[in-house]
C-alpha cells in the first residue's frame, strides 16, 4: 500500500462511515495506542484524534466534533484544570459525551465530574476491554455509564437523596426516564404532549430536589435513589 495521497485530511474526515467518533486524551502513548486498538476493533468505531494536553483537548473537540471525548482528567497533574475542561465541553459541544477513564476512585471527584458534565466515569485498573466498548456504546445511546465500584461510592456521598427523590412529582420522573433514555427536551415534549417549557420546568424543579446541575448527574441521583431503572 503507498503512501496516503491526502495527509492534509485530518483522520475525522477519513472516517466518514464511522458511527461512533472518539477523541481520546490521555498523555500516556501506551495508553492512547490500547485504547485505539481495543475501539476500533469494533466496526463502526474510529478515534479520529489524540490529545496530550488540555488545550489539545479543546482544539481536538473543536476541529473534529466527536461523538465521544474519553479522557483522563490528569492531563497535567492538575485534575481540577481537566474538570473544567469537562464542563467547558460540554456547554460548548453538548453532542459530545463525555467518558471519564481515570487512574484513582475519588467521590469527590467522581460527584464533580459527572456535575460538570461527565456522563460516564471508568477507573482503569482492570478495566477490560469488553467494558470499555460496553460503556462507550452506552452513553452514545444516551446512557449514564459508572464503573465497578463507582456507582456504590457515589451514593455514599447522596446523603438524604432518597428522602429528596420520594417528593418527585410522577411527571418529573416521566422526564427524568425520558432524560435517561438519551432524550432532547423537544423529543420529550413531543413524546409527553406538552410544551418544551413545561419539561424545561420539571427539569428544573428535578434538579433543585435533587441538587443536580446537569442531565447525566440528575439522572445518576434519581437512579442511586433507586426511583428510576
Amino acid at each position: 500500500m503507498g503512501p496516503d495521497p491526502r495527509p492534509e485530511v485530518s483522520l475525522g474526515r477519513r472516517s466518514p462511515m464511522a458511527t461512533t467518533r472518539i477523541v481520546v486524551a490521555d498523555r500516556n502513548v501506551i495508553t492512547r495506542v490500547g485504547i485505539r486498538s481495543i475501539l476500533e476493533r469494533n466496526a463502526g468505531i474510529a478515534v479520529v484524534a489524540e490529545a496530550t494536553t488540555y488545550d489539545a483537548v479543546i482544539d481536538a473537540v473543536d476541529e473534529h466534533g466527536p461523538d465521544i471525548m474519553i479522557i483522563d482528567l490528569d492531563l497535567g497533574d492538575d485534575t481540577t484544570r481537566g474538570l473544567t475542561i469537562c464542563e467547558e465541553i460540554a456547554d460548548r459541544y453538548p453532542a459530545t459525551k463525555i467518558l471519564v477513564l481515570a487512574n484513582t476512585l475519588s467521590e469527590l471527584i467522581v460527584v464533580e465530574a459527572l456535575r460538570r458534565g461527565a456522563n460516564g466515569y471508568l477507573c482503569k485498573n482492570d478495566l477490560k476491554s469488553d467494558e470499555l466498548i460496553n460503556g462507550v456504546k452506552a452513553i452514545q445511546d444516551g446512557d449514564t455509564v459508572l464503573g465497578r465500584g463507582v456507582g456504590s461510592l457515589v451514593a455514599k456521598g447522596l446523603g438524604s437523596t432518597r428522602d429528596k427523590a420520594e417528593r418527585l412529582t410522577d411527571r418529573e420522573l416521566d422526564v427524568i426516564r425520558a432524560i435517561s433514555r438519551g432524550l432532547s427536551n423537544k423529543q420529550i415534549a413531543h413524546e409527553m404532549f406538552i410544551s418544551e417549557s413545561t419539561v424545561k420546568f420539571h427539569i428544573q424543579n428535578a434538579s433543585k430536589k435533587l441538587n443536580s446541575h446537569r442531565r447525566a448527574e440528575l439522572v445518576h441521583r434519581a437512579s442511586a435513589a433507586g426511583l428510576i431503572n
